[in-house]
């Protein structure tokens, strides 16, 4: 195959200057000498997207509209939403607890008010009897305000009452004691469960069958053998685990599975709790 022939040589790629190419000439700079250098406006790799970009402040916590911070539960909302809820249900049941152990103790150290209520059994059976309709129309009405306050204060009032007739008949240094420990393990068992990253979601249904269980067997004892010191003893003891197991699910619960706006039913759940559980240590004084 024969060579090809070409008119005209190749070009030459240097920069030495040719007949028909000029010699390089200094270019002129973009910027100035001792002029500071514009902003670039390319999106290219000198110049991040978002980082440091107003795009970048739009995103801020504190600029998202309230309704993209609330979930569908707790453990969905947005941190300050999950930190607002909790104090909201810490401070309600620490206004009951203290309301009732107020009202309680004047109660159960009023002599003449036991001695009455003990000639007037129906002052007795009447508000407990009444503490149920008055938490189930807490739970239907809980998200009606200020109804829902109402409910609560009446609900937590009663109570109290009742607390005060039934810890009457133990010593005040018994009825501390009891209360201290109740404390204590309300404590303990609420700071493992904030702490933990167990779900403790499935133990609901083997709590409420226990708790099913304890009821049972108490009617049982009261109409079969009130008296019978070992089974008393091994009922409350089994209450004491149950209402135990009821303070951990119903601290999960809280931080975990209820709505940012159920604080009072988180509130109402926790102070159960803790009259139960107290009540129960009570017994084994």
């Amino acid at each position: 195959m024969s060579s090809a022939s070409y008119p005209v040589p190749p070009p030459i790629y240097t920069d030495e200057p040719t007949p028909t190419k000029p010699a390089k000439t200094q270019e002129t700079p973009l910027v100035d000498i001792g002029e500071e250098p514009r902003a670039s406006t390319s999106t290219g790799e000198g110049s991040p997207l978002l980082v440091g970009s107003s795009i970048a402040n739009q995103v801020e916590v504190d600029d998202v509209p309230d309704d993209f911070k609330y979930g569908t539960t707790v453990a969905e909302s947005a941190p300050q939403i999950r930190k607002a809820f909790v104090r909201k249900v810490y401070a309600i049941l620490l206004v009951q607890i203290f309301t009732t152990i107020a009202i309680a103790g004047t109660v159960s150290q009023s002599k003449q008010l036991i001695d009455w209520v003990m000639n007037n059994l129906w002052a007795i059976f009447v508000p407990l009897i009444a503490t149920l309709p008055l938490l189930i129309l807490l739970q239907w009405k809980r998200h009606v305000h200020p109804l829902n306050l109402f409910l609560l204060a009446a609900f937590t009032l009663t109570e109290s009452y009742v607390m005060g007739v039934a810890v009457a008949h133990y010593d005040n240094h018994i009825i501390l004691q009891a209360l201290g420990i109740t404390f204590a393990v309300f404590l303990s068992l609420s700071a493992f469960t904030f702490q933990s990253k167990y779900d403790f979601s499935s133990a609901a249904p083997y709590a409420l069958s226990s708790l099913v269980v304890l009821i049972t067997a108490s009617f049982i004892h009261i109409l079969v053998a009130p008296f019978d010191r070992t089974t008393d003893v091994l009922i409350t003891v089994t209450g004491c685990l149950i209402f135990g197991a009821f303070i951990v699910y119903d601290t999960h619960a809280i931080n975990k599975r209820l709505s940012p706006d159920e604080f009072i039913s988180g509130a109402i759940s926790l102070y159960l709790d803790f009259v139960n559980l107290f009540l129960r240590i009570l017994r084994l004084s």
